[in-house]
């Protein structure tokens, strides 16, 4: 009986996995960190490594909602916001087009719910979820692996969150409403017009439209899901703010390129399945205004030096400093022995 329970637990597993997220999609639940470390532990409590699960992946989990709670305060620094840098990087990738504004031009049909609304809207909703699934698939297969996989993860996030401090960076939805210069950052005008010169008039008369043609997809979608936005239940308190300016790196496009490094690492050919999902994904946040493609491009350079530094850096000066300690340890050594004899 336990043979056969063993030889079912991976598809066990993956029915419970997709059943769960699946329900979180449809009764439109935004699937957050805690939510998923709840559902990956009970999938490990179903394999028979409940206590083992904690033990590995409790550290991780907590810098994990650590990192939640401490993320707003990427917004209390004054540093310059940078908008129009994004743009025009897009423009030279793209021969003069923004895709943002191209793929909601050509995509977007208002008030109807097509196919790739949804399609992009749950690839969005995954962004914790699939990251860590593919940690939960490191942790069964290799655990050593996992460790280095947790270490990068973390690693590239605290990367990008001081990338959020220093270079504060307008997403495209943003960057499509009429906005202010207010110092070195922006405003709406109705948001300054009690300070503004002139008031809400003067603030309105010099606020510009930066990327016009783009909206905030993703809220109009959810707004007509097949059923109501029900939010986050049972852990509100771990969401103080949200970052509108951290756009760069695209965290959405970082971590899936980081985990499919690894699964290759790990799965051989089985991970390029991999491949689909990060193309997929590149359509959703793009085409839903949340970030530009060069957004993208500097996440994945971040996963990819992440990636190289904890697996091929590292333990190549580990490697180095040992060789040239081995001379001296060997002397020590003999130096012991003849003091021995």
């Amino acid at each position: 009986m336990r043979i056969a329970y063993r030889r079912a637990i991976p598809f066990i597993l993956g029915i419970y996995i997709i059943g769960v997220a699946a329900g979180f999609l449809f009764f439109n639940l935004r699937l957050t960190v805690e939510w998923v470390a709840i559902i990956l532990f009970v999938a490990a409590l179903l394999s028979g490594r409940g206590l083992l699960f904690l033990r590995d992946w409790g550290v991780f989990i907590a810098v994990l909602l650590a990192w939640q709670l401490v993320s707003p305060v990427a917004t209390r620094f004054s540093f310059p916001w940078h908008l129009q840098a994004m743009i025009s990087a897009d423009k030279f990738m793209f021969l003069g087009n923004v895709p943002p504004v191209w793929l909601q031009q050509h995509l977007y049909h208002p008030g109807v719910l097509e196919p790739w609304d949804v399609m992009a809207a749950v690839m969005y909703m995954l962004h914790f979820l699939a990251p860590l699934l593919a940690g939960f698939l490191l942790w069964m297969s290799d655990r050593d692996l996992f460790r280095k996989f947790a270490v990068t993860f973390v690693l590239v996030a605290i990367a990008g969150f001081v990338t959020y401090i220093i270079y504060p960076a307008v997403p495209p939805w943003l960057a499509a409403q009429p906005l202010v210069a207010v110092g070195n950052q922006y405003a709406h005008p109705w948001e300054v017009a009690s300070t503004y010169p002139g008031g809400l008039h003067g603030a309105w008369s010099h606020s510009h439209v930066y990327l016009p043609g783009v909206q905030n997809l993703f809220n109009i979608i959810a707004g007509r899901w097949y059923n109501p936005y029900h939010g986050t239940i049972f852990f509100a308190g771990l969401h103080l703010h949200y970052d509108q300016v951290a756009a760069i790196p695209s965290e959405h496009a970082m971590y899936p390129l980081l985990f499919f490094l690894f699964l290759r690492r790990q799965f051989g050919r089985w991970s390029y399945l991999a491949l689909l999902y990060i193309a997929l994904l590149l359509f959703s946040i793009t085409y839903l205004g949340q970030h530009y493609m060069i957004d993208a491009v500097v996440g994945f350079a971040y996963a990819v030096a992440g990636y190289g530094l904890v697996m091929h850096a590292w333990p190549r000066l580990v490697a180095l400093r040992s060789r040239r300690l081995a001379p001296a340890t060997r002397v020590a050594v003999g130096i012991r022995e003849l003091e021995e004899a």
